[in-house]
């Protein structure tokens, strides 16, 4: 069994970014029912807020002050903090994995500039918090919402030390120059249309391409928008999200020594977050609680 920590503030849920907020306090509360805590490898973290110096290291002193005009401040600094705090736990062997609910998006997110429920970069600053405390260096991102990931791949389009592979779709959104950048670091590729077709594209594209890159750390935005339900491909069933954590946690196992975080916003409806996150956490922990798939 590996130690499994979730981290999750309740600002997360009360407080959601609107088109969110359907799904993430009920993703947490399936967790709670399920009886997960209860196995002494699965912990419960709360998470902290992030202080306006780690978030500079990304993001500018203009577009910080204005965020904290926005009424998402404060809901970012819990979002961001707990994929901060989960990193430290992770890369001091605390913990072996993680999963961090947060109520706002992240990878629309530019160094001065945000779109799309996102306001700051919340796994993106995870990156720099790991390599000036820890002294980490390469990490790879797996992002499997439906949106093309823009900020994440403006901000780190030069840092060939970060492997992004982005599942997104074009919906005729003008991204900024740069944005698409494609090279031996950074991939787009396409959604499927079903869950067979979406689980067959992340096994031909992730595994192999993480493992040559051999990160220090993986993370996986589990966007839930490709739900059938939610408002992105509309693709997806609730049973899709388990089985594509099996195969970015094994990914994580043969390239990272299982150093994975896993970030995700819930953005689809109570029925989809309640079934998936619990057993995404069945799958990060090694319990093999359920057989209903």
């Amino acid at each position: 069994m590996k130690k499994t920590g979730v981290f999750y503030h309740d600002i997360c849920g009360k407080e959601a970014y609107s088109s969110l907020a359907m799904g993430v306090a009920d993703g947490f509360l399936g967790i709670e029912k399920s009886g997960l805590f209860y196995n002494p490898n699965v912990t419960f973290f709360k998470s902290r807020p992030a202080l306006e110096q780690e978030i500079a290291r990304l993001h500018t002193p203009q577009w910080i002050d204005e965020v904290k005009r926005s009424q998402w401040w404060q809901v970012s600094l819990y979002s961001i903090g707990g994929v901060l705090e989960a990193t430290e736990k992770v890369l001091k062997g605390e913990l072996d994995n993680a999963l961090v609910i947060a109520g706002v998006g992240g990878h629309h997110a530019h160094r001065d500039s945000a779109w799309g429920g996102c306001y700051f970069s919340v796994t993106g600053l995870a990156i720099p918090h790991a390599r000036e405390l820890f002294k980490a260096k390469r990490f790879a991102i797996v992002d499997t919402d439906t949106h093309h990931a823009d900020g994440v791949r403006d901000i780190f389009k030069d840092d060939d030390d970060v492997l992004h592979i982005c599942f997104c779709h074009d919906y005729g959104w003008e991204y900024e120059n740069g944005s698409l950048t494609s090279n031996d670091t950074k991939f787009c590729f396409s959604h499927g249309s079903s869950d067979e077709t979406e689980i067959e594209n992340v096994l031909r594209e992730v595994p192999e391409r993480v493992k040559r890159f051999k990160p220090d750390m993986l993370f996986w935005i589990c966007g839930m928008d490709t739900h059938q339900d939610s408002y992105g491909t509309r693709a997806l069933t609730e049973k899709a999200y388990p089985k594509l954590a099996e195969i970015i946690k094994d990914t994580a196992e043969q390239a990272c020594d299982g150093k994975l975080i896993v970030k995700t916003c819930c953005n689809a409806p109570p029925h989809a977050t309640s079934y998936a996150l619990p057993r995404i956490v069945n799958c990060l922990a090694e319990l093999n609680l359920y057989h209903d798939e």
